[in-house]
């Protein structure tokens, strides 16, 4: 139990303020169904999921806008500062020396602005495109819905350590109060003559081992609800009560009896996304077929220019062009071929992932099965090894107290106890884990 803790606290970041919970006086209360929800929509992961969704809709924009029209202008002003000489070479005709002048070509100043239309005519990645973007967006939704799966074991499973925490919280409580009153008698029967300094001590000895229980278990409730804050996306510093018991939560659970029949594989969550995945890799097989086609575009272009040595006194001049551009691959040298090929290829093994996948949720199931039933059992078990270790000890306590026991006997009883204490516990927090991740395999979570 420690362990795990201590574990879990290594995660631990600063959550986001809640938007909505229950709330008594200052603290924000939560069933567990209610934890639950809450963290569905403001945990950190979901909120990230949700922004993967708004990113994959603004991409499908991004494709759609591909076809429409494009318009785009450029203006360009320029000051030659250095009109570059060419040098020309006249021969006479009376046959004497040629004649080199040197004489430049240009304007001191220069200014175009220019403008163009362009309008996606035919492509045929250009639809498939758009499509493609649009299964993203499914991908996106879909792992959004398996994050809250996860999410909400996330939260179920640290509620299930707070719930534990607390009680073993006040079962230590509990046993120093009896240790201490028991002490209280013991130096009492001491100050009279009718026990000895051993008895004392060893007493004592009993009460500093139970107020540092008493101090783990505190400890260790304080990680456990931040563990589940920070899981549910609340700040550390809020408080939080827990509304459910774990009584309470346990009663479904032990005698709970799984039904595997009627899982179907095609319904769990991860089987959905490959299923996505591979109606995407259908969609690009067929894209780097059509990469063989033509595409063809049509375009306006406007453009309009002024030159001349005087800034204030220029030329003007200007042209118009309208028409269509068509490209057309003609050899390739077999490259988009083997493009076509891989794809292929990624294809039957995106199909070869999802019958291994297929395979793996009904292996998956089973293990999840088999561990609950033996969490089941141990369950049952220490809880009747826990309930006689207290009467073992409750009865020594007893006896002690009357002189018909002594000291190191209620030390060695108590130790047995609280051992079974810590068993019992750890097979109920066992039990329950084992218990979501068994709705989680047959995706009831």
């Amino acid at each position: 139990m420690r362990n795990t803790l201590l574990t879990l606290l290594a995660i631990v970041l600063i959550g986001l303020l809640p938007a909505r919970a229950q709330t008594t006086s200052d603290s924000l209360a939560f069933s567990l169904l209610e934890a639950m929800e809450y963290a569905t929509e403001n945990s950190f992961q979901s909120k990230g999921a949700t922004y993967d969704i708004e990113a994959a809709e603004k991409k499908v924009w991004e494709y759609i806008a591909i076809g429409l029209p494009q318009v785009n202008a450029e203006s360009q002003l320029t000051n030659n500062l250095s009109i570059q000489e060419n040098v020309i070479t006249m021969t006479p005709e009376d046959g004497s020396d040629p004649i080199r002048l040197k004489t430049q070509f240009g304007q001191q100043y220069s200014w175009n602005a220019t403008g163009n239309v362009s309008q996606l005519v035919f492509d045929g990645s250009y639809l498939l495109g758009v499509k493609a973007s649009r299964i993203y967006v499914d991908i996106s939704e879909k792992n959004k819905t398996k994050t809250q799966i996860d999410v909400r074991q996330s939260v179920a499973e640290s509620y299930y350590v707070a719930l534990v925490a607390l009680k073993n919280l006040e079962t230590f409580k509990k046993n120093l109060e009896v240790n201490e009153q028991t002490l209280k008698e013991t130096e009492a029967y001491f100050n009279n003559g009718f026990r000895e300094m051993t008895d004392v001590d060893q007493l004592k000895l009993m009460v500093n081992n139970s107020r540092n229980l008493v101090l783990d278990a505190e400890r260790q409730l304080l990680i456990a609800e931040a563990v589940l804050k920070y899981s549910m996306g609340i700040e550390l510093e809020q408080p939080i009560k827990l509304i459910d018991n774990i009584d309470f939560l346990l009663t479904p659970v032990e005698d709970f009896i799984p039904q595997s029949n009627s899982f179907d594989v095609t319904n769990h969550i991860d089987y959905s996304i490959l299923e996505t995945q591979e109606e995407a890799q259908k969609t690009i097989v067929k894209n780097e077929k059509v990469q063989y086609l033509p595409k063809i575009n049509a375009f306006y272009n406007i453009s309009y220019i002024q030159f001349g040595d005087e800034f204030s006194n220029m030329d003007k001049t200007n042209s118009q062009m309208l028409g269509l551009s068509l490209t057309m691959p003609i050899f390739q040298s077999g490259k988009q071929s083997a493009k076509v090929d891989q794809e292929k290829i990624n294809y039957l093994k995106l199909q070869n992932d999802m019958r291994m996948m297929e395979e793996g949720l009904k292996q998956q199931l089973m293990v999840a099965e088999s561990n609950f039933k033996n969490a089941q059992a141990t369950y049952m078990n220490d809880k009747e090894g826990e309930e006689i270790a207290f009467r073992i000890y409750d009865r020594t306590r007893v006896k002690f107290v009357k002189g018909l026991a002594s000291s190191t006997e209620l030390s060695q009883n108590e130790g047995q106890y609280i051992q079974s204490q810590i068993s019992y516990i750890q097979s109920t927090l066992n039990l329950l884990d084992t218990h979501i991740k068994y709705k989680k395999a047959i995706n009831q979570l």
